[in-house]
C-alpha cells in the first residue's frame, strides 16, 4: 500500500507534458538528480578536435625540451602542448630510431623513454 501511495504522489508532482521529447528530457533530468544525490557531481567530458600532425614550430620546441626531461611519455608531452597522443608517439619512435632517446620500459599501452 505504501508503495502505491508513493507512486501516486510522484505522478501528481510530475507535470503532464504532451510531447514525447519533453517527457524524455524530464525523465533524464530526474535520473540525473537521483545520480547526483547518490554519487555526487560527476565531471563532464568535453571533446577537443586536435590536428593529427605536429606543427613544425612545436616539434622543434619538443625536440629541444626532450633532452632536459628525466622521463618522457607521450601523454605528458601531448597534455602540455595540446597535441594528439598518437602524433607524439610517432615522433618519439622516430627520435628513438635517430638515437636521441632510448626506451626504459614499455607495455602494450605506454612506452617510457629516457634521453641519451
Amino acid at each position: 500500500m505504501a508503495k502505491k501511495k508513493g507512486k501516486e504522489e510522484e505522478e501528481k508532482k510530475t507535470p503532464q507534458v504532451k510531447s514525447e521529447e519533453a517527457i524524455d528530457k524530464i525523465a533524464v533530468l530526474a535520473q540525473v538528480k537521483k545520480m547526483n544525490k547518490k554519487y555526487g557531481k560527476v565531471a563532464s567530458i568535453s571533446i577537443k578536435q586536435r590536428d593529427p600532425f605536429i606543427p613544425r614550430l612545436i616539434e622543434e620546441k619538443i625536440r629541444e625540451e626532450i633532452p632536459k626531461m628525466r622521463v618522457i611519455t607521450a601523454n605528458d608531452i601531448a597534455a602540455k602542448y595540446d597535441i594528439r597522443v598518437s602524433a607524439i608517439k610517432k615522433l618519439l619512435l622516430v627520435m628513438e630510431k635517430e638515437g636521441k632517446i632510448k626506451r626504459l620500459a614499455s607495455s602494450s599501452r605506454i612506452k617510457v623513454f629516457n634521453p641519451v
